[in-house]
């Protein structure tokens, strides 16, 4: 009797996240869709998937249901379908209904999925699960904002309510480019509210947990449909860009058992299921770890989870396929993820700048090394992307480098907005559009 195909995997935007799911279960021999809405992304490379053009989540979600539909008709049998971003997750449960005679989508419940992209949902959760995690307050309007700043603890940080909103349209030049805002006074928290609130007027204000970037962990947990936890390893940040605030540049595997307790805690009683990047920091002023958010989704760094044994991605893809989901092999050694995109174009910068703190960034990435685009076994979309966006990206910074400079001693020291937006966008391997 000739054994069934596999089922289809699809995935929803192929950058650093996409890009290693596509590698993650090509591997294994099971067909991958890659879905992508620009052309030349080094992820639309990869021999792991076959490349298809569609609306963006973000910004055409009416446009992308329809395709998705056709599509999903097209296969014939139902695919397995994975979120990269906080806008596929959104996307994936607005239109949950419509969808699943289709596909099997791998996020968890509504209620959940609102639960985790929501800042304040999940500080309300946290506290009734009792998972430590920092004082948090919500900002509706201007006189919210007001009443808060005499009270509130400093240094503290401003967010979005959820990420997404930040991003929206014009929202991200609006907030200059920014995930969050750190505040040290009452004066600098308004003044940084009256300048976001043109972008979003719903925000968080969140006590900051003091502390360098290499304080925070990440609880990579998956559980499975009955909310039960399956396997889950520990990673830590090295290296973030932009420092504080950034996407983790350099990360590693580490081994942090005791934060799996609070994590499995605070999932379970939300009745989580699928994969969670739940992320901690280190507080020293209270000896303890407190929560920061979580992902309910893959994200940029989850192949470190397949370099030390234990694959969240392969552990989905199996639940729902049907399959026997394998074992955990948990490999001895730490592993290194490097966005080599950043990596070399802090490098320029800081060469330009004759920064010596590059050697000390240079030095992290020593070791055993898993790369966000290279691979021997699947080299193109290294190439693709030195060859369509690095270099010319390359040839941009520096030519605004040198203009800033000339700036600067003209006493005009400051950039267009749009090329700061560009070069943030730009070294986290993101799309600047």
């Amino acid at each position: 009797m000739k054994k069934p195909a596999p089922p289809t995997a699809v995935v929803m935007n192929m950058f650093y996240t996409g890009l290693g799911i596509a590698r993650s279960l090509g591997e294994q021999g099971i067909p991958v869709i890659g879905l992508t809405s620009q052309h030349f992304i080094y992820g639309n490379f990869t021999r792991y998937a076959t490349i298809r053009r569609c609306p963006d989540s973000r910004n055409e979600p009416e446009a992308l249901l329809g395709w998705l539909q056709q599509m999903g008709k097209e296969l014939g049998s139902r695919s397995i379908l994975f979120p990269t971003r906080d806008d596929d997750v959104a996307f994936l449960d607005r239109f949950r209904e419509a969808l699943q005679p289709y596909f099997i989508l791998t996020i968890p419940e509504s209620n959940v999925v609102n639960t985790c992209l929501s800042k304040w949902e999940t500080f309300l959760c946290a506290a009734e699960a009792g998972v430590n995690t920092p004082t948090c307050w919500l900002i509706e309007n201007r006189s919210d904002v007001l009443r808060l700043a005499p009270n509130a603890t400093y240094p503290c940080v401003l967010k979005p309510v959820m990420a997404r909103d930040w991003r929206r349209g014009a929202n991200w030049s609006i907030v200059g480019a920014r995930k969050a805002i750190a505040v040290t006074s009452s004066e600098e928290l308004v003044a940084a509210y009256d300048e976001i609130a043109r972008a979003e007027p719903r925000a968080v204000v969140q006590e900051m947990v003091l502390g360098a970037d290499d304080c925070l962990v990440i609880a990579a947990c998956y559980l499975d449909r009955n909310s039960k936890f399956v396997a889950g390893f520990n990673t830590r940040k090295l290296c973030q860009i932009p420092e504080g605030f950034g996407t983790g540049c350099i990360v590693e595997t580490v081994d942090r058992p005791e934060l799996f307790e609070p994590a499995i805690r605070l999932l379970q009683h939300m009745r989580f299921t699928g994969i969670a990047e739940v992320e901690f920091k280190w507080d020293a002023s209270v000896g303890a770890y407190r929560l920061i958010e979580i992902n309910p989704r893959a994200w940029d760094q989850h192949r470190l989870g397949a370099a030390c044994g234990t694959d969240l991605i392969l552990l989905a893809y199996c639940e729902h396929a049907g399959w026997k989901m394998p074992k955990s092999n948990r490999q001895a050694g730490n592993r290194k993820w490097v966005a080599e995109d950043v990596l070399c174009m802090n490098a320029f910068r800081s060469l330009w700048k004759r920064d010596p703190h590059l050697l000390s960034m240079l030095r992290l990435a020593r070791g055993k090394r898993v790369w966000a685009i290279w691979s021997a076994r699947d080299p193109l979309p290294a190439i693709a992307f030195f060859i369509t966006r690095f270099f010319p990206g390359l040839i941009r910074l520096a030519f605004h480098t040198l203009l800033s400079t000339i700036k600067r001693k003209l006493g005009n020291g400051r950039l267009l907005e749009k090329d700061l937006i560009y070069e943030n966008d730009f070294t986290k391997g993101k799309s600047p559009s």
